[in-house]
């Protein structure tokens, strides 16, 4: 957990870890915390975790399941604004703590019940718009009428995917990104909030990536003469493939690698690392996955999950005080480097 205040260049050095002491938790308002909890899990449906304020006191003194990074100044008794900071991240952590203790009790309840299904045309990673008489494949752009060069270039873009124009698109920060091996045309990304897109468009990590892989496929197509390769954008929760046993972790892209009848399905999240731990269930991941592979028992199979880094390997190697090649092990690619996407796929480039 990161706390507010600590920021700055990719050359500063680590930040302080600190903890809350006795003397830090005898200022709470343990009332608060509870409550808050209670609310926390009522929001999302958890009625069978029960939560007392003695496991909350009990928690709190124990402080080898957190790790805090924070100037060490804010932990200082100078003022009692203070008080409300440590409170406020008392309440994250508990909540975090309180989440991976859920998931993790689920995972056991889950786990012997997981199986292979087929990805169909019903999936909800497909994204569709809800009509009163039907529904049908596609995006719901929400924009301001007044927006008219926008409406149009809008409408454009729709009359082009109806015909199968797979023309290049981009427009005040709006992009659509075609990809032939997607298994839908095209992926949205979006530089600026001129509009609201539901599915959420593409952040620049996942647009990179997407771009990448393409760009890979385009300059080694030898490689792919005998394996076929499909991506999917998994959507977020309630929608996309999710693991609780990764504290309800979703990953932003699936990618198939089909060859002699064996399948590898790839679980791939860019994204920044520098507010998470070395240990976090996302990239423990890697591991997980295997595990599940393991108890579905299916030689034809084959399970992998990979960080995709936007935050260099060097900066990583400073905070996390392990070498890139520790990283690596534990699947974490770094996407200012090249070769990376070759690296995920196990296809070395031409």
């Amino acid at each position: 957990m990161k706390s507010r205040g600590v920021a700055g260049g990719d050359g500063e050095a680590a930040p302080n870890e600190g903890r809350l002491t006795p003397q830090h938790v005898a200022c709470l308002d343990f009332d608060r915390l509870f409550f808050d909890l209670e609310r926390y899990k009522a929001e999302r449906g958890w009625h069978n975790l029960n939560i007392t304020r003695c496991g909350i006191a009990n928690l709190l003194a124990d402080t080898s399941w957190y790790r805090l990074l924070i100037p060490e100044s804010e932990l200082v008794f100078d003022s009692f604004e203070k008080v409300h900071r440590w409170q406020e991240i008392a309440g994250s952590l508990l909540r975090n703590y309180v989440e991976r203790y859920y998931t993790f009790r689920k995972r056991e309840w889950e786990l012997p019940h997981l199986e292979y299904r087929d990805l169909d045309e019903g999936d909800q990673n497909f994204p569709s718009v809800a009509r009163e008489d039907d529904s049908e494949y596609g995006y719901r752009i929400l924009i301001e009428e007044s927006q008219e060069e926008l409406i149009h270039k809008l409408n454009e873009l729709k009359m082009a995917i109806k015909q199968g124009d797979l023309k290049p698109f981009e427009f005040r920060g709006l992009r659509a990104i075609w990809f032939d091996r997607h298994l839908y045309q095209p992926l949205l990304a979006l530089e600026r909030g001129v509009v609201e897109i539901s599915p959420a468009p593409l952040n620049s990590g996942e647009r990179r990536f997407v771009e990448n892989l393409k760009t890979f496929c385009e300059v080694n197509p030898d490689r792919f003469e005998s394996t076929e390769l499909y991506l999917l954008r998994n959507l977020s929760r309630g929608r996309g493939v999710g693991f609780f046993e990764a504290g309800n972790f979703h990953p932003d892209f699936i990618i198939w690698l089909v060859e002699n009848e064996v399948q590898k399905v790839i679980f791939v999240d860019p994204k920044g690392v520098r507010h998470i731990s070395f240990h976090d269930p996302k990239i423990e991941f890697y591991q997980t996955v295997k595990e599940i592979q393991k108890r579905l028992g299916d030689p034809k199979v084959v399970l992998e999950s990979f960080i995709v880094s936007n935050t260099p390997a060097y900066v990583m190697e400073k905070q996390w005080g392990k070498t890139k090649t520790e990283m690596m092990e534990k699947h974490i690619v770094f996407q200012d480097e090249d070769g990376y996407i070759g690296y995920i796929l196990g296809i070395s480039e031409t």
